[in-house]
């Protein structure tokens, strides 16, 4: 049995898309469930939210 990477977390979508703060919000709560101290953010360089350490913008 070969070992298989990880899935991608994505740390960025664009705002334009529905989904990104669902999506984002998901991710970031796996990631806090993981011990990371997480927020999801808005970005208006670009256009997109993000996920950042909290206290971070």
């Amino acid at each position: 049995m070969t070992p298989t990477a990880a899935p991608a977390v994505p740390r960025q979508l664009p705002a334009g898309d529905p989904r990104a703060t669902v999506i984002l919000d998901a991710y970031a709560d796996a990631l806090r469930a993981a011990g990371e101290d997480v927020q999801v953010v808005y970005s208006p360089r670009g256009d997109v939210f993000k996920i950042v350490p909290r206290g971070e913008s």
